[in-house]
């Protein structure tokens, strides 16, 4: 069990992304029919978006210094570079990197019709929430994205002891209207591995473990449990570093592994996008179990995203608004939400999500993919995916290293973009 008295890190690393250097965007190839021709299709690929090799030696260098256990670079699956640096691919705890691993159960859950949608209530699941007006108001999308409303402190320090962690998030007071703040919640992301337990009939684990670690070739693996059986979804995963850059991997690759498709493209397009609250005061947002970093990207709400949010019954006025932001062109996520405070209070936005997420609908788009996406734990464990490069980064960090000082290498991010080579436009 992690030190509960330690102050955690991994949630604002990203805040201290910026200012990033932009670069032109080419699409990458896409592969198909794995893996017949898969070799000659990668080093086709990797022929086109050649990594930096000055950036490469410049990313190693700073992971060394920041007594990483080890670095992976991925491109299309495929090794960049790999450094072990106390000569040992061993299992690290992953503290809140499990949050995308509860993101994912979820989206398998969804996928295989066990959920029927992100904006049902949690109170399908759990009735007893049904006559509070509050409660009642809590979405399955709320626990992901950190808006649900419900009370947490800093940490899990009050969440290691209780007997049975969903309930305790669930009885939990309710100190914001659901969907109109994001704050990050180690308690509420619990509820998710409950619903996932109900929806399925199988804890997180059962799920993830048949249905994603076993076709990924993901042996070496832990979970913890509460002592009511269900598998902690804030944090408690155990992998090593060469497992954990196939989950970087799948993201950058549209949720396919070796050409299966494990995740649905749906669900991946929706998780990997930024909540709007989430981007109202920050560089980064936050999407499904997912830090969404888009510092140099261009982001436009397509006015035929628009006219579907209408069709599905959104508010004439609310889309009047929408509707005068749509095909304009914004620098990156802090643009997007500066504007979108300027047209919209938080209440505004969330009618907005709630229409889109009941069918699954995309509100911007990124114009030049590139977008990181991430998760970092407690002492400095860190995945990262490029999906407009099909690039994987996956760094590691033990207990003993990581509380030997403060190794939380918030550089990686930078590092990782400069490793894209500058290309004309």
């Amino acid at each position: 069990m992690p030190d509960p008295n330690t102050k955690q890190r991994e949630l604002l690393t990203w805040i201290r992304l910026f200012p990033l250097v932009g670069r032109p965007y080419r699409r990458p190839v896409h592969r198909s029919d794995w893996p017949i021709g898969s070799l000659l299709l990668a080093l086709s690929a990797s022929a086109q978006f050649a990594l930096d090799p000055a950036a490469l030696d410049q990313l190693f260098a700073e992971a060394d210094a920041q007594h990483s256990n080890a670095l992976l670079v991925y491109q299309y699956e495929q090794p960049v570079r790999t450094k072990f640096f106390d000569s040992k691919d061993k299992r690290v705890y992953l503290y809140s990197i499990t949050k995308v691993f509860t993101s994912l159960a979820v989206g398998l859950a969804y996928d295989r019709g066990a959920i029927g949608s992100l904006d049902a209530p949690v109170s399908t699941w759990f009735p007893e929430l049904a006559g509070d007006p509050l409660r009642s108001r809590i979405k399955l999308r709320h626990l992901l994205q950190h808006t649900s409303g419900i009370f947490t402190t800093q940490g899990s320090r009050d969440i290691y002891p209780q007997r049975d962690f969903v309930k305790f998030a669930l009885e939990s007071p309710i100190v914001s209207t659901p969907g109109e703040e994001f704050k990050y919640n180690n308690r509420a992301v619990n509820v998710a591995s409950g619903i996932v337990r109900k929806a399925t009939g199988k804890s997180m684990e059962v799920l993830l473990a048949s249905e994603l670690l076993r076709p990924m070739g993901i042996t070496d693996y832990r979970f913890r449990h509460d002592r009511t059986g269900n598998t902690w979804a804030m944090d408690g995963m155990e992998l090593n570093a060469s497992d954990l850059v196939k989950l970087g991997c799948l993201l950058a690759d549209g949720g396919r592994w070796r050409g299966q498709q494990l995740i649905s493209e749906k669900w991946l397009a929706v998780a990997t996008q930024a909540s709007l609250v989430s981007i109202l005061d920050r560089a980064s947002g936050y999407g499904l179990g997912l830090v969404i970093a888009e510092p140099d990207t261009r982001l436009t709400i397509p006015t035929s995203t628009v006219d579907a949010l209408e069709r599905l019954g959104l508010t004439n006025s609310l889309v009047a608004r929408l509707r005068s932001l749509a095909g304009q062109e914004f620098k990156g996520s802090k643009k997007l939400g500066e504007a979108l405070k300027q047209s919209f209070g938080a209440a505004d936005l969330e009618a907005i999500s709630a229409v889109a997420a009941r069918e699954m609908i995309p509100i911007y788009r990124d114009l030049s993919n590139r977008a990181l996406l991430a998760h970092s734990g407690e002492i400095g464990e860190i995945l990262i995916a490029l999906p407009g490069y099909g690039i994987a980064v996956a760094r590691t960090i033990d207990e003993k290293r990581g509380r030997s000082g403060d190794f939380g290498f918030s550089s990686i991010y930078r590092r990782v973009l400069d490793l894209v080579p500058h290309e004309t436009q």
